[in-house]
């Protein structure tokens, strides 16, 4: 007779609790070496505002190591007790390796570009070495990269366990593993939308930047120059520049970056838009290296009437982007645009 499943066992919560406070406590002496062994780099960026950036961080942290749980439901029901513990040993060491893979990479490619004027994480603004220059995320795109595939795994796992179990006939696993689904269904799509109401519409001026951010935020652009003509011809410049300065010192310095595919268009104040005519100079897909930078001349066909003119550049959006939190593309999300 199967012994029926509890949603949290007392071996299963001694196991992972007592696990959480060694995960924490290797996370927190990564951070520590960094600070050590690279001092005093790290120090103007010792802030109130870095400490709280780390307290949500270490929070995220312990949310993704609470997806165990989800796990060890799957093996309390489909291993004996005499295996469970190996299996909760080897699910403990991969998951803490990953954890400790992407706080390096957060740490090298995210923070320590940024260490002496550290970025806003929850904002369209960050705070580079040079200037305060938007985005098109308001939410860290590594952290949103990682929730979106988080997330998509946990549905996956949850939902095929739970149709596994229905049709086993086991109708109480498969209500958990259906509350599970829903609720982080419910969870990501709540984030989704908060980020995006949180957004805001900005209008950059001439020169003023846009970082794009996929994962890595190297990538800014700016219009340099328009030219109206008869007609109503606008010929719009906009630069692209591969910013150094947020690159890892372990990065090589000749290694090319290719754009996303981008999307470009005008709109007016009563919100007409307008499609690209035609293009010249430099392509928007040209790889760039660090430091580097090119221009290419954009041209619209607006008619006389129009007013108001603004340059929406996006990334040609792919299904993904209209479930990653924070991405100018996704649901209700508010755009950033270039003043004309």
């Amino acid at each position: 007779m199967t012994t029926p499943l509890a949603p949290h066992p007392s071996s299963a919560l001694h196991f992972w609790e007592r696990g959480r406070l060694l995960y924490n406590v290797i996370l927190c002496l990564i951070v520590l070496l960094w600070v050590a062994l690279t001092w005093p780099h790290f120090r103007p960026s010792l802030t109130l505002g870095s400490l709280v950036a780390m307290l949500v961080l270490a929070l995220a942290a312990n949310l993704c190591y609470s997806a165990a749980y989800l796990v060890d439901a799957f093996i309390r029901s489909a291993l004996p007790e005499a295996r469970r513990r190996r299996a909760r040993q080897i699910l403990f060491a991969l998951g803490t390796l990953l954890a400790i893979l992407l706080e390096n990479y957060w740490i090298a490619d995210e923070i320590y570009p940024y260490a002496n004027q550290p970025p806003q994480l929850f904002s369209g603004a960050h705070s580079m070495p040079t200037a305060t220059i938007a985005s098109n995320m308001n939410f860290p795109a590594p952290l949103a990269v990682l929730g979106f595939l988080a997330s998509s795994l946990g549905f996956a796992v949850a939902l095929a366990a739970a149709l596994i179990f229905w049709f086993a006939r086991k109708p109480k696993p498969a209500r958990i593993a259906a509350t599970i689904f829903g609720f982080v269904a419910a969870a990501y799509i709540a984030l989704l939308l908060a980020f995006s109401a949180s957004s805001r519409t900005t209008v950059l001026a001439r020169g003023q930047e846009k970082y794009f951010c996929e994962i890595d935020c190297h990538l800014a652009y700016s219009i340099v120059g328009v030219e109206s003509q008869p007609g109503g011809r606008y010929l719009v410049t906009l630069r692209t520049r591969f910013d150094e300065t947020t690159t890892s010192p372990n990065r090589p310095k000749e290694a090319p970056l290719t754009p996303s595919p981008r999307e470009v268009r005008l709109i007016d104040s009563s919100g007409r838009e307008y499609s690209l005519a035609a293009t010249q100079g430099t392509p928007l897909l040209t790889p760039l290296k660090p430091a580097g930078s090119y221009t290419t001349q954009l041209e619209f066909l607006v008619p006389p009437d129009a007013a108001g003119l603004k340059l929406l550049l996006i990334t040609t959006p792919g299904w993904p982007d209209h479930l990653v939190i924070g991405d100018e593309n996704s649901w209700l999300h508010k755009k950033t645009y270039f003043a004309i």
